[in-house]
């Protein structure tokens, strides 16, 4: 059911019409990364790149598939989705984040983001991020990043039946 399922929204992203936007910056490229954490956190990677490419590696948790999508899947998005995304991370001041926002908590995941534009590249690392004063535009960014890949058909919950 599962690998229908993702065959499916894979059909359904690929491929897109090439009349779509052209993002602004051919550098650009945006990876964000959710851990694994003490209960039940979906922990994958996505990257997006600025031809609309798209990467996505679900990980499993140990009591079981923390996502839909286990392992590599690729897919495009087009290129207004990516042009939207660069305009979402410059609006939240991106590169004017410090490079680390962890609290001294534990059994949370860690969210991290790296960004590409115009050839300069920025880590952020966020755990549990807002506890330490965090700016609420780096969760806008990770949030913009799953939206703007269209990563909510890989990291729904699993299907329960296997």
């Amino acid at each position: 059911m599962r690998s229908g399922a993702a065959a499916l929204v894979l059909l359904w992203l690929w491929p897109f019409p090439s009349f779509a936007a052209s993002p602004s910056d051919p550098t650009f490229q945006a990876t964000l990364t959710r851990s694994l954490c003490l209960y039940d956190c979906p922990a994958y990677e996505v990257t997006i790149t600025a031809d609309g490419r798209v990467t996505f590696t679900g990980y499993p948790a140990p009591s079981g598939p923390s996502v839909t999508c286990l392992g590599k899947h690729r897919w495009r998005v087009p290129g207004n989705s990516v042009a939207a995304l660069e305009a979402a991370i410059d609006a939240q001041d991106f590169y004017s984040l410090k490079d680390d926002y962890t609290a001294k908590v534990w059994d949370l995941p860690t969210y991290a983001v790296t960004v590409t534009r115009m050839g300069r590249t920025k880590h952020v690392s966020d755990y549990a991020g807002r506890a330490v004063g965090m700016p609420t535009s780096m969760t806008h960014v990770e949030n913009a990043i799953d939206h703007w890949a269209a990563t909510r058909y890989c990291v729904g919950r699993p299907d329960a039946s296997g």
